[in-house]
């Protein structure tokens, strides 16, 4: 994709020329020990071999850290880059992890390094080239990041919620982001009229054929819930367990909410589930973007607040999914996959903190009585 050359700085050259048996001439013939070193040095660097790569994972806003990483193993090697090559490096890294960021935060960048001139060794120079890829195999820090944390097991919470709403005919369901119907299929079996959005059209098979098998009724909307108009309806309730953590953006996150306001009853609720940060945090670019890549993307207080007042909601109540889900759940249900604790807490993204400052939250909204709110830029 781009090419960087760092161009050698040759060592000097002594000039032992001639023969002479003069006292000046035998000096000559017996160079001091510096100059020996410097012509074995000479010899070194044209004996070494180079070849390589370096993975980095596509964060822009760490490009000024990884620029800083490669000068110093280029410097370590003798091949200082000048400003100029500095520069140049710079501009490259930060066009190429956006290139690779905006689509998955979970790319990375290759770095292939390997001798410019093979015959001078590294005396010639070292060339590096960037490309982009998937995560590497050895590489496992973000291999979870797309699946589901949640088990098999329906959320407690979800389901406390929706039976105190009344009679589970009368309280419809709206599943956003269903899978393979973890909620869907319980609360059609108590009664409720559920519908689920898939995005995933073979979670969406399955989640039918589970549905026939057990003669339950679910409605399915195949799709992107922030982009689908084909979902309406009049919901008494909207549960999204598993949606906001994979939103890149804040407006991302707030057209999910105004989607959401559009297909709820005016004294329905929503139910999300959302990493928050805790207040008087003030998390750095590279956090935030590190965060997209580990699937807990995270808002501020003040940033979930500034949505919901856009949008038309009110925040009914918060609370810790850990601390609920493990007092409600059967023994059985906890935790609910290896890898939840870790990720639900904030660990995951801040490993070895006793106290991370993100962690994952029960958010249970209504609507706002107020129309202009809910049309608001």
């Amino acid at each position: 994709m781009s090419v960087m050359l760092s161009h050698p700085h040759p060592p000097a050259r002594p000039l032992f020329l001639g023969s002479s048996s003069s006292e000046e001439d035998t000096k000559t013939l017996n160079p001091p020990d510096f100059l020996l070193e410097q012509a074995v040095e000479a010899k070194l660097q044209a004996a070494i071999a180079l070849a390589g790569t370096l993975q980095l994972p596509c964060f822009p806003a760490l490009a000024t850290r990884y620029e800083a990483l490669i000068v110093e193993f280029l410097t370590l090697l003798g091949q200082a880059p000048s400003p100029e090559e500095r520069s140049q490096l710079r501009q490259q890294l930060t066009e190429t992890l956006t290139q690779g960021f905006e689509p998955s935060p979970r790319r990375y960048l290759n770095l292939s390094y390997q001798l410019v001139n093979p015959d001078q060794g590294i005396a010639g120079g070292i060339g590096l080239k960037m490309s982009l890829t998937s995560p590497p195999e050895a590489q496992r820090s973000f291999a979870l990041a797309n699946q589901s944390r949640f088990g098999c097991y329906p959320d407690a919470k979800a389901m406390t919620l929706a039976a105190g709403l009344g009679e589970a005919a009368e309280v419809s369901v709206l599943d956003i982001g269903a899978g393979i119907g973890r909620n869907s299929l319980p609360l059609a079996k108590r009664g409720h009229p559920v519908a689920a959005v898939v995005t995933n059209p073979e979670a969406g098979r399955q989640l039918q054929e589970m549905a026939d098998s057990r003669h339950l009724s679910v409605t399915l909307f195949g799709g992107d819930f922030l982009d689908h108009p084909e979902v309406t309806g009049d919901y008494r309730l909207a549960i999204a367990p598993e949606v906001l953590p994979h939103l890149r953006s804040p407006q991302a996150m707030t057209e999910f909410f105004r989607q959401s306001r559009r297909v709820l009853h005016p004294a329905g609720r929503l139910l999300v589930g959302a990493f928050l940060a805790q207040p008087g945090y003030s998390p750095k670019t590279a956090v935030r973007e590190l965060a997209q890549a580990c699937g807990c993307s995270f808002l501020t207080p003040s940033e979930l607040q500034e949505i919901l007042e856009r949008v038309g909601w009110r925040l009914q109540s918060q609370e810790l999914v850990v601390a609920y889900e493990s007092c409600h759940l059967p023994a059985a249900a906890w935790p609910p996959s290896d890898s939840f604790l870790a990720w639900a807490t904030g660990e995951e993204l801040f490993p070895g903190l006793v106290t991370p400052p993100v962690a994952f939250y029960w958010l249970c909204c209504v609507r706002e009585d107020n129309p202009s709110k809910a049309d608001g830029a």
